[in-house]
């Protein structure tokens, strides 16, 4: 019941919930928060996308790998090809509607430098359309394809790959994880870990609205994601065990006092760390004060992920060990 009187609320509230750039505690004027955090601002339409031409943040170093001599003794270019950078190296996956510069705050914070990450590009490298816009409109499993190519690209010269995701970007890395998981494509060796900060990844009524959220700006949105994948005749639940059998390490980190954002549910064998002191009041008790404060509580929840000191810790922790993270929040 509390879901359908959630559900009810969001439905006569227009906001916005992915990408949100929440800084401080002060209250707005008029409490819609600012475009794009979560909730698609126009109906996304699936678009093929192309594979992708890798994306630096700040124009870090270009991809590719050594050339070796010719054709004629191409058997011998492997023996002579240059080692693989085995220093971390970082990509991130924004939200509907975000950019990269929403996690700003995270990289500082963990210390990454500039030249350590790369921000996939929702719109492949066309120049008439932002990520911010593609994130917009491409689905959720065309999305994680061109991540596979993009993480993939970058394996020919780094062996450790930590990608870092927030919101509907959550849904692209568990449907470009499960593929791998699947053996729909590839082990990629070099790609160690994920993690996903307020994932749209929910099976039950939410993630039904998610689902809903291509059609309207009232709703939140995960880009037609599905956590039931059918093969073969068999169907399983792909956030199960994540990341387990493609050898990645994955964490997933939610706040619940978003509520509709991430999701509800416990998969069995998905690491998930519950993040409940981030400073705010829950959203349930604005819930019958004010609707409108409850939704503002709700984005700022959202937003949290990205700029809590638990988060970094951990996200750092899990760099320099797999599974090596021990949950402090606060």
């Amino acid at each position: 019941m509390f879901s359908l009187f959630v559900a009810g609320l969001i439905l006569v509230i227009p906001t916005g919930i992915d990408g949100l750039s929440d800084g401080g505690v002060e209250m707005p004027s008029f409490i819609v928060p600012r475009a794009g955090l979560g909730l698609s601002p126009r109906p996304i339409v699936s678009a093929p996308l192309p594979l992708p031409a890798p994306k630096r943040r700040r124009a870090p170093e270009g991809l590719g790998v050594a050339v070796g001599l010719t054709a004629v003794v191409g058997a011998a270019v492997s023996l002579v090809r240059k080692k693989r950078d085995d220093e971390p190296f970082y990509v991130i996956v924004h939200g509907n509607g975000g950019s990269d510069d929403d996690f700003d705050m995270l990289l500082e914070k963990i210390g990454i430098p500039s030249d350590r990450v790369v921000g996939f590009d929702y719109s492949n490298g066309d120049p008439h359309v932002s990520s911010t816009e593609a994130s917009k409109r491409v689905s959720t499993q065309d999305a994680a394809a061109a991540l596979d190519a993009l993480i993939r690209a970058l394996a020919i010269d780094h062996s450790n790959i930590y990608s870092i995701h927030h919101s509907r970007g959550g849904a692209v890395g568990v449907s470009m994880i499960a593929a791998l998981d699947d053996g729909r494509a590839a082990p990629i060796d070099g790609y160690v870990g994920a993690a996903l900060l307020e994932p749209a990844i929910d099976g039950g009524l939410i993630g039904l609205l998610q689902r809903f959220g291509r059609f309207t700006t009232l709703l939140p949105d995960n880009g037609g994601f599905d956590p039931i994948m059918c093969i073969d005749g068999g169907c399983r639940d792909v956030r199960q065990n994540l990341g387990r059998r493609a050898g990645v390490e994955v964490i997933a980190v939610r706040n619940q006092d978003a509520i509709v954002t991430n999701f509800r549910d416990n998969p069995d064998g998905l690491r998930i760390l519950d993040l409940t002191n981030d400073g705010g009041v829950s959203a349930v008790w604005w819930l019958p004060l004010s609707p409108l404060m409850a939704v503002w509580r709700i984005t700022r929840a959202h937003a949290s992920v990205l700029k809590h000191d638990a988060v970094a810790n951990c996200i750092s922790a899990e760099v320099a060990l797999a599974g090596s993270c021990v949950w402090r929040n606060g």
